[in-house]
């Protein structure tokens, strides 16, 4: 060949050389001592003479390639080019590949077969919807010996549509290429916690080379500190590796999970309490993040932690889960210790990488203090009570605006406080619990049976439920004439009324002590108990104690045995006990707290309903705690905000129906929501994320592709790479087969639209039926018809 041209093998592929980021790759692997078929890469240079001198270069091709091919051996040909498997966008499929070249002729067209590709119909179509031009195209080729496999496929080192750390196999009998260029359904593995999680049935035997493939790809990510997919190629006898591609899905993706939320705000949430719970709650996380890593985490906005999605309140998964694996821990460690995701068995919670060495120390400090805690959280329960009872002692009804607004930032600096105990011991509860779990499961003592005695006792003062059981024993006390006469009069002449004695104390003491309670403690939009006082008194008449199971306080002899023959146990016990007391002490002192910034917002509407700035108290809650802010000191923004009030107040009645994901990665347009009644529930596998509604197009051939239009779901049997050009139209993609690799998933996650693989019974689907397309949980929905 020329001077500038020759075909170089794979282990003299240089970083900055001119083959192409597919064959840079597998230089990599290959001088990671992974075992990679013999390959030669034929560079840029050839590429940019053929198209000068087109005889000339295949001439020195086949001679170059006759003194390095093996006769008795079979080809494959791919491309390389720079744009390919970069770590912006894959380029899948777009390219010619040609498998089982047997001869150098074979070889010669396949090479030039790839050649020409790269300005094909397809390819063209491809470049231009994703922002490529054939300008700065370059083009290398990988000619490699082939491999005979039993079995191959793809692993992932990330969940490509979530970026959670599973870890996803897919494999198909023989070759590789079924899954990827003609769409087959593949058995599916996921490996998550130290183990498969999911696996297929009767495929056991291959579990053994399933977990070398998930250990080894762990080991290549972990090296390039990168999420990668890499196909590798069984043939019985060894694991070799083909391709490797970063993932290009997760940069620059905020996941939203609602898992969390809607434990502690469940529902509607109106704009004043989203405004004053997000800072309220989040200021508490920023502050002990801070503790644990210092510096890193002072550039934490608190308004990004958290984001609301048609009034429904969603965590940043995303910058938490970063944080938390900052710290050694999982992503979804935060489910884990608030009791939402259950511990994996098997699996530590803490398992600290090279990142989080340099914040050790910081974080020992941090464990040592709160080994003391206990401490601060007495004095906490003691002073944040006068400091409640103090403003809650207060006339509001004498004050001003400003006056009102003064006590309001007040107990945004308390609450704000007194949510950080909040979190920290519900952590900390959650911490011992799954120490004292473990500890009793060695001894095998299920954790479930155990009861603290002496925490009970104390938490019965501040338990509504066993209250209401002792106030509907002393109204079985009475006689049969006072119990009917109770249960026709309102709670108003109840108190008004001398018949009823010490009933009627106890009454008032129990609306005293609970009547800051309502629907949600994190939602002061919603009445409290003391506002509908005779919905309480119905609940306690009518309390069934058959229906209180309370446990017996003692401990179980077993459990005694356990605890006094280990004084690590008994000591983890203690703990554990108090732990449980303090959580629900502070919880239940901080909805005490928070209850209040109801009273002084109902105020402030009360007033400036008197001056005619909104039209009812209660408007209050649709605005902003800086718009009400900005409204008191500029009266004239009256006329725009009741337009705002009123904006929303439609809003949240057009979107209170709707039914939300569990997850949503960055938005979740109007047009993805589902409002209508669902028929049908289809499922498959999620290959690329996103929610869409929109009328199912058919597709079973080319003849088809004229039916589709802007904004519909393409329905297809398999994937094909000629059938790219109907990406650039669709909003959705379903197929009957396929997997995480096929081409559809590909350009779907490429293009940014929802795709569901693996579905049964998709082709059935009748043309134009409104569907669903749920890119998060595989789910596809028909819908009923308007």
């Amino acid at each position: 060949m020329s001077k500038n041209i020759e075909i170089v093998p794979l282990s003299k592929i240089k970083k900055n050389t001119n083959s192409g980021a597919k064959a840079r790759n597998l230089s990599i692997l290959q001088k990671m001592g992974l075992k990679i078929p013999k390959t030669f890469v034929i560079p840029f240079d050839a590429f940019e003479k053929y198209k000068e001198d087109r005889d000339s270069i295949i001439e020195k091709v086949m001679k170059f390639l006759e003194k390095i091919l093996d006769e008795n051996k079979k080809y494959s040909v791919r491309s390389s080019a720079n744009a390919e498997d970069s770590s912006v966008i894959s380029f899948a499929g777009q390219f010619e590949t040609q498998l089982n070249c047997q001869n150098l002729n074979d070889v010669k067209n396949a090479v030039e077969s790839t050649w020409i590709s790269a300005y094909s119909e397809k390819s063209t179509i491809y470049k231009s919807d994703l922002g490529h031009s054939d300008a700065n195209l370059k083009m290398a080729v990988i000619v490699q010996e082939m491999v005979e496999p039993q079995f191959s496929g793809v692993v992932f080192t990330k969940n490509p549509l979530t970026g959670l750390d599973e870890v996803i196999v897919e494999t198909v009998d023989g070759y590789c290429d079924s899954l990827v260029q003609k769409g087959v359904t593949p058995e599916r593995w996921v490996y998550k916690w130290g183990k498969l999680i999911e696996f297929p049935e009767n495929r056991s035997k291959r579990s053994e080379i399933i977990l070398k493939i998930v250990e080894t790809a762990l080991e290549i990510s972990k090296k390039l500190d990168a999420s990668i997919d890499l196909e590798w190629a069984y043939d019985g006898n060894q694991i070799f590796w083909l391709q490797m591609r970063e993932i290009t899905t997760l940069k620059n993706t905020c996941l939203y999970s609602n898992r969390l939320s809607k434990e502690f705000l469940p529902g509607i949430i109106v704009p004043l309490v989203w405004s004053v719970n997000i800072p309220v709650v989040n200021s508490s996380w920023k502050r002990l993040f801070i503790e644990l890593i210092g510096s890193s985490a002072k550039n934490i906005d608190i308004n990004s932690l958290a984001k609301s999605f048609y009034f429904r309140a969603y965590f940043n998964m995303t910058v938490v889960g970063d944080i938390f694996q900052i710290l050694g821990m999982p992503p979804e460690a935060l489910e884990i210790l608030a009791g939402i995701e259950a511990p994996k068995e098997g699996r530590s919670l803490f398992r600290p990488g090279l990142k989080t060495i340099r914040y050790l120390p910081r974080m020992m400090l941090v464990v040592i203090r709160k080994f003391f805690f206990s401490k601060n959280i007495e004095h906490f329960l003691i002073n944040r009570t006068k400091d409640y009872q103090k403003i809650a002692a207060k006339n509001l009804e004498s004050l001003n605006e400003f006056d009102t607004l003064a006590i309001i930032n007040r107990l945004f600096e308390l609450n704000t406080d007194s949510s950080y105990y909040v979190i920290v011991s519900q952590l900390l509860n959650s911490l011992y619990n799954r120490i004292l779990s473990s500890s009793l499961e060695k001894k095998d003592f299920d954790f479930d049976e155990v009861e603290f005695s002496e925490t009970k006792k104390r938490l019965r003062a501040i338990d509504p439920k066993q209250q209401m059981v002792f106030l509907n024993k002393k109204f079985q006390s009475l006689s049969s004439e006072k119990q009917s006469l109770l249960r026709k009069l309102s709670w108003d002449e109840v108190m008004k009324s001398e018949e009823f004695g010490s009933f009627r104390k106890d009454l008032r003491s129990f609306i005293q002590s609970f009547g800051h309670l309502s629907d949600s403690g994190n939602d002061f939009s919603k009445p409290t108990w003391k506002e509908n006082p005779d919905n309480i008194l119905r609940m306690i008449i009518d309390q069934n104690p058959k229906d209180v199971k309370l446990k017996k306080d003692v401990v179980n002899a077993e459990l005694k045995a356990v605890l006094s023959n280990n004084v690590t146990i008994r000591f983890i016990f203690k703990r554990t006990g108090k732990y449980s007391e303090y959580r629900e002490s502070v919880n239940f002192l901080y909805t005490f707290g928070y209850s209040l910034f109801r009273r002084c917002f109902m105020q402030l509407g009360t007033l400036l309903t008197h001056k005619g700035i909104l039209d009812r108290k209660e408007d209050i809650f649709y605005l902003s705690y800086n718009e009400i802010k900005e409204l008191i000191e500029d009266n004239s923004l009256r006329v725009f905000l009741k337009k705002k009030i009123i904006k929303r107040k439609l809003d949240i009645e057009k979107f209170k129906d709707i039914t939300l994901p569990e997850i949503i990665y960055n938005e979740l347009p109007e047009s993805s929501l589902i409002k209508g009644k669902i028929l049908c529930d289809l499922k498959g596998v999620a290959t690329s994320r996103g929610h869409y509604v929109g009328p199912a197009r058919i597709v079973h051939g080319p003849s088809d592709f004229k039916k589709i239009k802007v904004g519909d779901v393409l329905v297809i049997p398999f994937s094909d790479v000629s059938w790219t050009p109907l990406f650039s139209k669709a909003s959705a993609v379903i197929s009957e087969s396929g997997g995480i690799l096929s081409h559809c998933s590909i350009v779907a996650r490429e293009y940014g639209i929802p795709a569901v693989v693996s579905v049964t019974g998709a082709m059935k689907i009748v043309d134009g039926t409104i569907i669903t397309v749920d890119g998060y949980n595989g789910k596809v929905q028909i819908m009923e018809q308007e």
